[in-house]
């Protein structure tokens, strides 16, 4: 499920890209990197801090390097430059995948671990019972044949009546 997820989000990616180099965009009319970014070819155009130009920008191909810009370049804000951003996006990633990674670990291994536990625990409990029950029907079955022995002891005359008549 997650994998078609996944692909269809980069379906979609694949299908906005393709959309977005479709365009023919002049950006060289852009003189400060507010207007060059923020302005009508949003994420079309990206700043070269090194020459202050506003340079076309492709986000399939121009991920690292931007033609015409040997230094840093700006492509989706003014603040951070764009290779900081893809740094951080990577961090971000990462993180995220660690994090889903743990909680899959988590709940696949400590919460199965606790239901085996009580599961056990359940089952010892049904079998302390089921032993319980044995042994008051084996006492019960004891008692009982130990009336039936002492009544035909009675009735022989093995065994007195009373502890007194022991002593006579």
């Amino acid at each position: 499920m997650i994998i078609r997820g996944l692909l269809g989000l980069l379906g979609l990616l694949a299908a906005l890209l393709t959309l977005s180099t479709a365009v023919d965009i002049n950006c060289t009319q852009n003189t400060n990197c507010s207007s060059c970014i923020n302005g009508t070819f949003s994420l079309k155009c990206a700043w070269c801090s090194e020459s202050s130009t506003c340079l076309p920008y492709d986000p399939t191909s121009d991920i690292k390097d931007l033609k015409g810009c040997t230094g840093s370049f700006y492509a989706s804000n003014c603040v951070v430059n764009h290779m900081m951003v893809l740094v951080g996006v990577g961090i971000a990633g990462g993180i995220l995948l660690l994090a889903i990674t743990a909680v899959t670990l988590w709940c696949c291994c400590c919460r199965g671990r606790k239901a085996r536990k009580k599961k056990m625990l359940k089952e010892e409990l049904q079998y302390q019972r089921q032993r319980d029950a044995i042994s008051t029907k084996h006492d019960a079955s004891r008692a009982e044949r130990q009336e039936k022995n002492d009544a035909i002891r009675v009735k022989y005359g093995l065994k007195k009546n009373t502890a007194y008549e022991q002593f006579d």
